[in-house]
């Protein structure tokens, strides 16, 4: 049998891999605004509640509950407008972390950075005029008081942690990037939107709360998409900041008997 020197050629090399398609929007952009609309009137709402002198009346358990029914339907309304919806829950829920405890662990380093976010930004606004307009009263109002508002609260930080991190980091974030085709930009106008939305602790509040988005936006880039370790931060920042409320008066009354001639 003659040689063929054909028979040790590889097959040739595969084209190089094209760059990145541009980001497509992945709803409609009149449900984009519906879901502005909704959320300044959100904003609005709760903010004039916010302002009532008898916000701290009441069980706050029910309160606790709708609030929890109206996240889940305003998720359900981004949702119901998302073009490919399984896509969407794919790339937000695939983890790169080995196993749950990992995910957890990148939650809590999450967390931290988050933490550190909002105490640069509540230092940087330390001098301004604007440190003294945060509701501290509105805050203290909705906190829980009790052991079984805090078990119901850990539901409303589990929800929040859940379907905000969808509708800001998930949702608008991919929006935002397809219409301004600058990740970076999008980042930061997710992150004032997510702070405009929380106006009713004041707007003390809106700048650190913008800076804790960046930090969210920032790590969802970094992970493609993957939302599980702000969720878990999420959760997290909202749990312990009800659970510092709730401990505060002891520890205050604890640090005032330890005091030195006291």
């Amino acid at each position: 049998m003659p040689y063929d020197s054909t028979l040790l050629e590889t097959e040739p090399a595969p084209p190089p891999p094209l760059p990145d398609e541009a980001p497509r929007p992945i709803a409609h952009w009149l449900h984009t605004l519906a879901l502005f609309a909704l959320l300044i009137l959100s904003t609005l709402y709760t903010r004039h509640n916010a302002a009532q002198p008898n916000l701290a009346d009441g069980p706050r358990i029910p309160r606790y509950l709708a609030s929890i029914v109206l996240e889940w339907l305003l998720l359900g309304a981004v949702i119901a407008g998302i073009y490919r919806r399984r896509e969407f829950f794919l790339a937000a829920f695939r983890s790169r972390a080995n196993s749950l405890l990992q995910s957890l662990g990148l939650g809590l380093v999450v967390y931290v950075l988050g933490f550190m976010a909002i105490a640069a930004a509540g230092i940087a606004l330390y001098s301004t005029p604007l440190f003294h307009k945060r509701n501290e009263a509105a805050i203290l109002a909705i906190a829980p008081h009790t052991v079984s508002e805090f078990v119901a609260w850990f539901g409303v930080s589990l929800t929040a942690g859940i379907c905000e991190e969808l509708v800001f980091r998930g949702y608008l974030l991919q929006q935002l990037t397809a219409w301004t085709r600058r990740p970076i930009a999008a980042i930061v106008l997710a992150a004032l939107v997510f702070g405009s939305v929380h106006l009713y602790e004041g707007l003390a509040a809106v700048l650190p709360l913008a800076a804790l988005a960046l930090v969210y936006g920032f790590v969802v880039r970094h992970f493609k998409g993957d939302l599980r370790a702000v969720i878990v931060a999420h959760t997290l920042q909202d749990f312990l900041v009800a659970l510092l409320i709730l401990v505060r008066p002891y520890l205050e009354r604890y640090i005032e008997r330890h005091q030195p001639g006291s």
